[in-house]
C-alpha cells in the first residue's frame, strides 16, 4: 500500500543523506583550510581544493584517541592541536595559518626556531583531501598539561616538506590541470559529465554538500514506494 511503503523509503532516503552531510564542525575545518589556500601570497599557480575525506577521518579519530603529541604517525603527516579549553576548530587551523609569519615561500625557509610545518601542510598545494578527528585527553603523551583537548587532521597526499616547494608561484590557476575549473583561485575538480550513464563516488571521500545525493536517490525512493 502506498501509505504504508513510502515512509519507509523516504526514512531511509534521510538516512542515507545524512551519513553523506558534513557535520558543522567539519565544514568548518574544510572551509577554513580552502580560505587559507586561495589567500596564499604569493599566489599559487595550481593550488588544489581540499574535499573531506571519511576515510582520512576515521583515521585522524582513531589517532586522535590514542592521545599522543606526534606529527608523524602511521598515516603519514598530520596536523595536531591541542587546548584546555573547548575545542575550537576554526581557532586550531587559524593557528596552523599563523605559521606563516615564519615562513618565506620564496626561498623554501622557515625561522630558525620557529616551526613552519602545520602552515606548510595547510597550503600544500597537490593535497586533495583532509580528514580530522578529535578526543579529549586526560593526558597527552609529550605535553605536560592534563584534560586538554587534541583535534588530529590528517591529509592526503600529504606534505614532503624536504623534496619541494609547497605549491608553485604565479598567476593563480595558471597551472590547473585539466580537470579542474578555477574557483576562488583554487583548482576545483568538474562534475561528472552529464552523459555519462554512471557515477563513481570517490573511494572514502563524503561529498561538501548533501544536494547531490537527494537529487540521485529521491526518483528511485519515491518509485519504490509507489509499488509498495
Amino acid at each position: 500500500m502506498l501509505s504504508s511503503g513510502l515512509p519507509p523509503v523516504l526514512l531511509v532516503l534521510s538516512v542515507l543523506e545524512l551519513s553523506w552531510c558534513l557535520s558543522d564542525e567539519e565544514k568548518i575545518i574544510l572551509d577554513e583550510h580552502n580560505k587559507y589556500r586561495s589567500q596564499v601570497s604569493p599566489p599559487a599557480k595550481a593550488m588544489m581544493k581540499m574535499t573531506w575525506d571519511t576515510d582520512l577521518e576515521v583515521g585522524a579519530q582513531s589517532y586522535a584517541e590514542k592521545c599522543k603529541w606526534d606529527h608523524n604517525g602511521s598515516l603519514g603527516r598530520l596536523n595536531l592541536f591541542a587546548t584546555a579549553s573547548a575545542l575550537d576548530v576554526k581557532l586550531a587551523i587559524e593557528e596552523w595559518n599563523g605559521e606563516e609569519k615564519f615562513y618565506n615561500v620564496t626561498a623554501s625557509e622557515c625561522v630558525p626556531g620557529q616551526s613552519c610545518d602545520n602552515y606548510i601542510q595547510v597550503i600544500w598545494a597537490e593535497t586533495t583531501r583532509v580528514g580530522c578527528g578529535s578526543s579529549c585527553c586526560e593526558k597527552i603523551d609529550g605535553i605536560e598539561t592534563e584534560s586538554m583537548h587534541l583535534l588530529v587532521c590528517n591529509y592526503y597526499p600529504g606534505s614532503n616538506i624536504k623534496e619541494k616547494k609547497p605549491y608553485r608561484e604565479g598567476p593563480s590557476c595558471e597551472m590547473c590541470p585539466r580537470s579542474t575549473v578555477c574557483v576562488n583561485n583554487l583548482c576545483e575538480e568538474q562534475e561528472t559529465n552529464s552523459d555519462q550513464t554512471s557515477v563513481d563516488l570517490p573511494k572514502g571521500g563524503a561529498p561538501s554538500t548533501c544536494l547531490g545525493l537527494s537529487l540521485f536517490l529521491l526518483p528511485s525512493a519515491i518509485l519504490v514506494g509507489l509499488l509498495l
